[in-house]
């Protein structure tokens, strides 16, 4: 009942709460516009039928149609599909590149005396 119990939590509370944060950026960013783009419509279409599925994912397992075994498998997977969602923005960000930077980084601007380039 565990794995029943977490997966249900997981879909719950973060899944479809992730999804649906999604999909109102996208309508505000439509809203903006006043237009979608093709590709706005596409992932908004990809988004709603993603946070169906784990609606219906979630009445399975309020229906007892879904068993231990299969929690599990699915549990993993989504859990490790959200880790590697989290990996890939890592890939475009990075806090360490905007740590506040020292005046010293500038040492290209310091003139040495003894040079008579400048």
């Amino acid at each position: 009942m565990a794995y029943l119990t977490q997966l249900k939590h997981l879909i719950q509370n973060e899944l479809i709460p992730d999804v649906e944060e999604h999909i109102d950026d996208i309508f505000e960013s439509i809203a903006s516009q006043k237009d979608a783009s093709p590709q706005e419509r596409a992932q908004l279409e990809d988004l709603q039928a993603l946070r169906d599925e784990y609606k219906e994912l979630l009445g399975e397992i309020n229906s007892g149609q879904l068993d231990e075994e299969e929690a599990e498998q699915l549990y993993t997977e989504l859990t490790s599909m959200r880790e590697g969602d989290e990996d890939e923005d890592d890939l475009y960000y990075d806090e360490d590149d905007f740590d506040d930077e020292d005046e010293d980084d500038y040492d290209e601007f310091d003139r040495d005396e003894d040079d008579d380039q400048y």
